[in-house]
């Protein structure tokens, strides 16, 4: 049934395919032979895969700064709560502002490059794996940590082998939600006057109008952003099955 499933949905896209070849003949929209044709062109020339390749760092670069940075601020919110209530004001204050907004203070304060790009990446995935992580260090059973303490266990101890594992499913979650977050913003921070990536394709097609050009940026942000997707899905079912039972 699966299988039948997966051909409707392979048999569907081939089907929009052949709809928009016709459909955009003698309109402004390139038809899927010709965004071939600059696919083909861009792969050919080498310039498709270093913009995939800078695009990935970029994204690889800002994903773990800005996780490792919100996992380890949101363990210890998790284990302390009154140092959260004392912080939660500026959470709240900065949490529901969009990365993009903070562009025109990016280029004011970094300029024009690689560092306000990774900026805009670990902003965008800072807040949700912080406010995951903070939840499963919350949800974890007190007793145990009451038990823990009864035997004298240090706060180290009761991190590593209490408050990091039982958050753990959690922390996967934020991961790869923030995953898709950081692909999604990684487009606005590449639109910084940096000279590569597949923001930046985007933004030469339209200065060339090269519509397929863009629409070629475009589904390679889609398509490594389903494959992106499918990676951390696995992840977090590895994680769930060897880490489940900690609660």
């Amino acid at each position: 049934m699966r299988f039948k499933l997966y051909l409707l949905s392979f048999a569907l896209c081939v089907g929009v395919l052949v709809l928009w070849e016709f459909c955009a003949k003698g309109s402004s929209v390139p038809q899927v032979s010709a965004v071939w044709s600059c696919f083909i062109e861009l792969l050919e020339n080498g310039r498709l895969q270093t913009s995939i390749i800078d695009s990935l760092v970029r994204f690889c670069v800002g994903l773990v700064i800005g996780g490792v940075l919100a996992i380890l601020l949101g363990l210890f919110l998790g284990r302390f709560k009154s140092v959260q209530i004392v912080l939660e004001p500026f959470i709240q204050l900065l949490r529901p502002i969009s990365p993009i907004a903070w562009l025109p203070l990016i280029v004011l304060w970094f300029g024009i490059g690689e560092v306000g790009a990774i900026f805009v990446i670990v902003y965008a995935v800072f807040f949700p794996i912080l406010l995951l992580t903070i939840a499963g260090v919350r949800q974890i059973n007190p007793n145990l940590i009451a038990m823990a303490k009864n035997f004298h266990a240090s706060e180290g101890l009761i991190f590593r082998k209490i408050i990091i594992p039982g958050a753990f499913l959690h922390i996967s979650s934020g991961l790869k939600l923030a995953a898709s977050i950081a692909w999604i913003h990684l487009v606005a921070g590449e639109m910084l006057g940096i000279q590569s990536g597949l923001g930046y394709l985007i933004i030469d097609g339209r200065n060339l109008v090269r519509i397929d050009m863009v629409i070629v940026a475009m589904a390679l942000i889609g398509i490594l952003g389903f494959f992106i997707t499918l990676l951390f899905n696995a992840l977090e079912k590895i994680i769930q099955k060897r880490l489940g039972g900690l609660r």
